[in-house]
């Protein structure tokens, strides 16, 4: 094997580590560290994308490391290592989160609404780790969805707009569709942004 293949398959495995051994995102028990305290909720609204910096940024190429969707009332729908969840917007938001975007896209409310109920449908199934293995990958219609892929194909699916900024195969982002692909698409918009 040559000295490239070798490093792609070390990298890969001590990626994989890093995400299965990570715990499952939870808030600190005051509450006090977590951006997620800072969100003026009123802004929010069901089918907006938030957007979050944290543990894994130095891995995932991008500003943003994590996607997650909100349904309103202060729960979310996303994607992490125990599979597709929802959870309060403050147990979502870890508290080693340094950055939150939220971004609303461009589409009408119907659209955001079927987004929300595609996304639940998939409450349940597995973590999809195929962003791990350059070049990756995304799908629609699969049986496991990573964060951004889950909120993308939320779209996708019910005759939204392809939130992929970079839909094709790029060097920096191989086949998959990365949070910071999302912040990049032209079919949405910044409505707030909370750092620490």
């Amino acid at each position: 094997m040559s000295n490239k293949y070798l490093f792609l398959v070390f990298t890969c495995a001590v990626l994989l580590l890093t995400v299965v051994a990570a715990p499952a995102t939870s808030l600190s028990s005051s509450g006090s560290s977590s951006l997620a305290y800072k969100i003026d909720l009123s802004l929010l609204q069901p089918g907006d994308i938030i957007l979050t910096r944290g543990k894994l940024a130095s891995i995932i190429p991008g500003y943003y490391s994590h996607a997650i969707l909100y349904i309103g009332n202060g729960m979310v729908v996303h994607a992490v290592s125990d599979g597709v969840v929802v959870q309060s917007i403050y147990d979502a938001i870890s508290s080693d989160v340094s950055a939150v975007g939220i971004y609303r896209v461009k589409t009408s409310s119907y659209i955001k609404l079927a987004a929300v109920q595609w996304a639940l449908s998939k409450v349940g199934y597995p973590y999809d780790y195929s962003w791990l293995v350059y070049p990756g990958g995304k799908q629609v219609y699969g049986s496991s969805y990573y964060c951004s892929e889950l909120v993308w194909a939320s779209y996708l699916a019910v005759g939204g707009p392809d939130l992929d900024a970079n839909p094709g195969f790029t060097l920096k982002y191989g086949y998959n569709v990365a949070p910071q692909e999302i912040a990049d698409d032209n079919d949405v918009y910044l409505v707030a942004f909370y750092s620490n």
